[in-house]
């Protein structure tokens, strides 16, 4: 009888579909040792950050933004000196441009553009992200584009003036540019997998001419213009003039704060308890000291409290590995230096959950009501009445409310129309009461298509009916694996993120927030807050972070973790210090509690939320905590802040802060980061 050898599971490998990464890539993706797929970088970057790849082809802005990665010695995508792939087109001169349209393909390329820019003294001016195709013909009078790859070779030479960036960093710093590295999650790496890798690319290498003869036939581009890139542009060899150029650039991008400290390790000479790396490819590898040495939880502390950003990575190691009480003073002291002042902010506000028919089923929620007739409770479905939202609304005026957030299940039976009809009515009976009404899923229950276009059309339409911000409830944790056990036909994180890159596009705010302890790791909390904080790079549409834990109801099946109110201050101080892009941070006391909503004002919260008039989603799994204003305001005193009863969103927050430093003789200008 015969028995089988086990099968070895194969390592899931991922990289771009560009020209100057074939070389890299075509014998890795026809190895039987890996399960290789092509793939965006930016998908590539996100299967790497929530664990879904061993390996990855990573833009090295990725590598430093999820950190404690591993990388491969060798092969590399880089250039020392113009690359005619990543370039400036303009048709003024580059003291005259006022804008830059970006690919929102690279961020890598963005980062570059930004370093490049500020060292000539141009780098305030805005950079507007638009798909690769859209760039060029945006690109007139003061208005230019960073185009990349393909379009780079087609258009960029149309243009009257080209900088190319890799030429630009060459000057700027007389290193190469590295675009990519082979990088893999921590302990993948052995001796023999590293051995395997680099001989792939050299056999990658040597079919080099047949890359360019089916590229230059796919593409229609002169066989010789791929022949000069491939040839001559890209340096494949990851040697030492090459790891100082990365190096400089993670230093000089780091104190720009456009991304964290990046202390890049190499798969080690006895990685994985395995021997030497072989000798026989002359590998550059630079002596490193193991990462968790170099940088350890108090050297972690004490640059983020210095305005350096921190990873992915380092928020792990900050949750598993620092003391609680070290991580709520450096918390504290970042909400003082991002928030000066002793004043705690509040707000009178109120929900109003117009509906709770809702055909997204969360798990974890106790609040819905199905739509189908067929569902227990169906009979308990509801939609207010405008008469009933006339007295709530009325109640919240003769309080002296200033804001509402008006928000329900996802009702498949309420058109857009419902909506703008209703909000034009509160505006009008109730011009000074802001409304920050409906999550982002309310938003794409009116989207059949979920288009970007049809989210933007959407947006717009309830903003012109008087929305004033969106809410940012449902977002849960925004990974897939997560989102599809707790709340499956609730919208892909994806699409959650692209309501909300909608909003910032429009030049609307949000807020945004953290339902944890549903059973998700601790990886699932951060590449959450890593996905938050790139968006906010990006398009800049949030005003205020809130985190607070699932609590589980007695006829919810989702059980509930992670409850502890220590957890919990824990999660709020590492958002303080991980968010140096969102100004305010709001503490859960109707989860936590007054008592625990003290403590978190000195774990980085620099806002108390709303009274309470009523809750019916939170409430529906057995919390109650109320507060009026007076009792908001004893709370905020007794812990030794000022309150602050804010106006509406947090623009009046900012302002009156100015006034008060200003009237100290502190500042002397309102700065434009302080709105």
């Amino acid at each position: 009888m015969s028995t089988m050898a086990p099968s070895r599971k194969k390592l899931r490998v991922v990289a771009a579909d560009f020209l100057n990464s074939l070389p890299l890539t075509v014998e890795i993706a026809e190895d039987d040792h890996f399960d290789f797929e092509y793939v965006l970088p930016s998908e590539g970057a996100r299967r790497m950050m929530e664990q879904e790849a061993e390996i990855a082809l990573l833009p090295v802005a990725a590598l430093a933004e999820i950190g404690g990665l591993e990388v491969v010695p060798g092969p590399c995508i880089g250039a020392n000196g113009r690359v005619e792939s990543v370039v400036i087109v303009s048709e003024s001169p580059l003291d005259r441009l006022e804008r830059l349209y970006v690919d929102q393909a690279s961020r890598t390329s963005v980062i570059l553009a930004k370093v490049f820019l500020d060292s000539i003294g141009k780098g305030h001016i805005p950079f507007v992200r638009l798909s690769g195709a859209e760039i060029p013909p945006h690109v007139k009078g003061t208005d230019a584009g960073l185009i990349i790859a393909d379009i780079a070779f087609k258009e960029s030479k149309r243009f009257k003036y080209r900088h190319d960036l890799a030429d630009a960093w060459k000057r700027l710093t007389g290193e190469p540019f590295v675009f990519a590295v082979w990088a893999a999650q921590p302990g993948v790496l052995t001796p023999e997998l590293v051995e395997r890798i680099n001989r792939r690319f050299w056999d990658g290498l040597a079919r080099k001419h047949g890359i360019i003869e089916e590229w230059a036939a796919q593409h229609e581009m002169p066989k010789a213009e791929v022949a000069d890139y491939l040839d001559e542009r890209i340096q494949y060899h990851l040697n030492k003039a090459a790891w100082y150029g990365m190096q400089e650039f993670f230093r000089l991008a780091g104190n720009m704060r456009l991304l964290p400290d990046a202390r890049v390790e190499f798969a080690g000479r006895d990685a994985a308890g395995g021997g030497a790396l072989p000798s026989s490819f002359g590998l550059f590898m630079p002596e490193v000291v193991p990462y968790s040495k170099t940088y350890g939880i108090d050297r972690i502390l004490a640059r983020a409290e210095a305005g350096r950003r921190i990873s992915l990575y380092d928020a792990e190691r900050l949750y598993d590995e620092a003391d609680l009480i070290e991580l709520g003073e450096v918390a504290h002291n970042i909400r003082n230096r991002m928030n000066p002042g002793s004043r705690v902010s509040y707000i009178i506000a109120r929900n109003i959950n117009y509906t709770n028919v809702c055909n997204v089923d969360c798990n974890f929620c106790g609040f819905y009501r199905s739509n189908d007739p067929k569902r227990k409770g169906h009979d308990e479905g509801y939609v207010l009445t405008r008469e009933q939202i006339r007295q709530k609304m009325n109640e919240l005026a003769d309080a002296g409310g200033v804001q509402v957030l008006l928000q329900g299940g996802v009702n498949p039976d309420l058109p857009l129309e419902y909506f703008t009809s209703l909000f034009r009515w509160m505006k009008s009976e109730w011009p000074q009461i802001q409304l920050n009404n409906l999550s982002a899923d309310e938003v794409l229950g009116l989207c059949p298509n979920k288009s970007a276009d049809e989210i933007e059309h959407v947006l717009r339409s309830l903003r012109e009916a008087g929305l004033d911000t969106l809410a940012g409830a449902g977002a849960e944790i925004l990974v897939d694996r997560v989102r599809k056990r707790v709340s499956y036909k609730k919208s892909r994180s994806a699409i959650w993120l692209e309501v909300m890159r909608q909003v910032g596009k429009i030049g609307m705010k949000a807020s945004v927030t953290m339902l944890y302890g549903m059973g998700e790791t601790t990886r699932d909390k951060f590449a959450h807050m890593a996905k938050i904080r790139l968006l906010q790079d990006e398009v800049n549409p949030f005003m205020v972070f809130i985190t607070w834990p699932y609590q589980k109801g007695d006829d919810q099946k989702l059980k509930s973790f992670d409850q502890a109110g220590a957890t919990y201050l824990r999660i709020q101080a590492i958002s303080r210090i991980f968010f140096d892009n969102i100004q305010h941070i709001m503490c859960s006391w109707v989860t936590q509690g007054p008592d625990i909503g003290q403590t978190a004002l000195y774990y980085g919260a620099d806002d108390y939320g709303s009274v309470m008039f009523e809750e019916n989603v939170v409430s529906a799994s057995g919390t109650t905590y109320r507060m009026n204003a007076d009792s908001m305001e004893h709370n905020i005193r007794e812990a030794g802040f000022i309150p602050f009863r804010r106006k509406g969103d947090f623009s009046d927050w900012n302002q009156e802060e100015h006034e008060l430093l200003k009237s100290k003789g502190i500042i002397a200008e309102l700065t434009p980061g302080m709105i």
